[in-house]
Parts: C-alpha cells; sequence; structure tokens
C-alpha cells in the first residue's frame, strides 16, 4: 500500500519530471518497495517458520526500508548525512536473497 500511496506521491504531490534521474530514483524505490514487499508477504504465509525464513524477512524489511527510503530521501532531499542508508539496505536485500538461497540448497541436499 505504501509504495502505491509514495508512487501517486511522486508524481501529484512532488512533482517529479518523467526522464530525469529523479524519476529514474523515485521509481526504482517504489519498484524494489513493492517486489519485496510482495515476496516478505509470501515468505510470511508459509506454514513452516526456519531461522532462513525469519532472517530473510527481517533482512528483506529493513532493507526495503534502508534502500527504498535512502532512495526517497535521496530525491526529496538530495545527498544528506545519511546517504550512506541507501547501500545499506541494498546490502540488506541481497543478505536477504542469499537467506533464500541457503534454504533452497538445504532442501536439497535433505532430499
Amino acid at each position: 500500500m505504501s509504495a502505491v500511496i509514495l508512487a501517486a506521491m511522486g508524481s501529484h504531490v512532488f512533482h517529479i519530471e518523467r526522464g530525469t534521474i529523479n524519476y529514474l530514483l523515485f521509481n526504482n524505490a517504489v519498484t524494489y518497495q513493492l517486489l519485496h514487499a510482495i515476496l516478505v508477504l509470501w515468505l510470511a504465509s508459509l506454514k513452516r517458520e526456519t531461522f532462513w525464513i525469519k532472517s530473510a524477512i527481517i533482512s528483506m524489511i529493513l532493507g526495503i526500508l534502508l534502500f527504498s527510503g535512502g532512495l526517497y530521501l535521496l530525491v526529496i532531499h538530495g545527498k544528506t548525512f545519511i546517504s550512506w542508508i541507501t547501500p545499506v539496505g541494498g546490502s540488506l536485500l541481497i543478505l536477504g536473497w542469499l537467506n533464500l538461497c541457503i534454504l533452497g540448497f538445504q532442501q536439497n541436499v535433505k532430499e
């Protein structure tokens, strides 16, 4: 829901012009937020609770907040003293995916 609201705000409230770098950054933030939120919801709906699933969910939620949030701040306020949160958030998203890869390899080994 928040990704859809922010996407609308990007064009109607913040008046971000198409084709600009700010438009591309804002669009990336919305896309990553929406896709990873769907993944988190799906993971949370699984009937099993494993360390790797919980770690993936936590990593992805923090990654969404820091990566997308960092891009939103960059577009709205420009580069600030907390711009470092964007790559940290991206690293957390990667860590979440790595957790899922480890889970997949573990399941293949058990079978």
